[in-house]
């Protein structure tokens, strides 16, 4: 019992000290053992098992005013560690490598396909990627319901795919360990980890085929009782509205996603764009840059609902901001007016203050996200739970 309860310390401690680094930047000992409030020996010890698993790394020494011997500064040894990162979206898709800093080193975007063909899509793109790197675990975001504990993806109705067992695949075919969760909470994650987005509670719209929000309160994922926290695309905005892939009628997906500003457009034009259901609004993006009038008016429609859907969202949660991302944000300089006012218009006045923008971060933020997921979790369980 004694022995189980040290290794349980010294493991603690090893993520506390990795934590702090990855929240902090480089540290000398010193100034671990001052921010982690851990003594100094613990901390020597520790970061001595962490330089020998090649976690840590001696990154030169720390500028000082004071007379006397520089301490030697230790960072997380990000570039030794590659992961998969694989956003697979109900349109596109998108594979990357980078290392532990997020530093990305290949990239793909690809149509996704549905069913067996995306499962069999899975396997030759990521069988391809580990051919050429030497990656040490795979991050994978999909959209639907998701159960991350247990790495399934419980169902994905606009893949047409249920029960995949994410993990368990992974490991039989690749031998690799995998991590994965929503596409949407690994946007989020993304965030988090970025160091040029500050907010502490913060959501993330994505906006695709289907709607999602990652919901972070002072900087934690909120999941819900069932991991099932952030369905923005399926509360009702119109009652009298379209039928929804989901089996309601009226959701906010089947009027601000992607595939209701074709649908929008369709209707309004008395056009078929001919695309057996796969079009996606960067078809409609592009009749507004040409200047069709019936295209900016389906993005001025679906810039209206997502308003409302909006400020629901912010009244319950009172975030500090709202970045929206996905393919749709595309054509945001289309919705962006209309969002605004039915926003405007539907928020609580103690709310007013909170903003809307796009994040800096390019079309790889899901998979960036995921990547970066995968590094931290298979440091803290492969290599810190199990073998320090």
């Amino acid at each position: 019992m004694k022995k189980a309860s040290l290794s349980s310390l010294k493991v603690n401690n090893a993520l506390l000290i990795f934590e702090s680094l990855r929240n902090n930047g480089p540290m000398s000992r010193a100034n671990i053992a001052r921010e982690t409030h851990l003594m100094p020996s613990t901390v020597s010890y520790i970061t001595s098992l962490l330089l020998e698993k090649r976690v840590l790394k001696e990154k030169g020494s720390e500028e000082v005013s004071r007379v006397g011997k520089k301490g030697v500064l230790l960072d997380i040894n990000y570039e030794d560690f590659l992961f998969l990162g694989y956003d697979v979206g109900s349109a596109y898709s998108r594979v990357i490598v980078s290392n532990g800093k997020g530093d990305i080193q290949y990239s793909k975007r690809f149509e996704s396909k549905k069913n067996d063909s995306l499962l069999k899509q899975i396997y030759e793109n990521i069988q391809t990627v580990n051919k050429k790197f030497n990656i040490k675990g795979i991050g994978m975001a999909f959209p639907g319901y998701v159960n991350p504990e247990k790495g399934m993806v419980v169902r994905a109705h606009n893949l047409d795919i249920s029960n995949f067992d994410v993990k368990k695949v992974m490991k039989k075919e690749f031998n690799l360990p995998a991590y994965v969760d929503h596409n949407t909470i690994m946007m989020a994650r993304n965030l988090i980890s970025n160091n040029s987005h500050k907010e502490k509670d913060f959501c993330i719209i994505n906006i695709g085929p289907g709607i999602g929000v990652g919901i972070v309160n002072d900087g934690k994922i909120l999941r819900g009782y069932s991991n099932a926290a952030g369905e923005l695309g399926h509360i009702t905005i119109n009652s009298d509205g379209r039928k929804c892939n989901c089996g309601k009628k009226g959701c906010l997906e089947t009027e601000s996603s992607s595939k209701a500003i074709v649908k929008t457009y369709e209707e309004l034009s008395g056009e078929n764009l001919n695309c057996e259901g796969n079009c996606d609004s960067s078809i409609v993006y592009k009749l507004a840059e040409d200047g069709n009038k019936k295209a900016i008016k389906a993005f001025e429609r679906a810039g209206y609902y997502l308003g409302i859907g909006i400020a629901s969202l912010v009244n319950i949660l009172n975030p500090e901001k709202v970045y929206i991302a996905g393919g749709v944000s595309y054509g945001w300089k289309y919705l962006k007016s209309s969002v605004e006012k039915s926003y405007k218009e539907n928020i609580f006045y103690a709310n007013k203050d909170v903003k809307l923008e796009l994040p800096s971060i390019g079309e790889y933020i899901t998979a960036l996200g995921a990547s970066t997921f995968a590094f931290e979790k298979y440091i803290k369980e492969e290599l810190i739970s199990r073998k320090l």
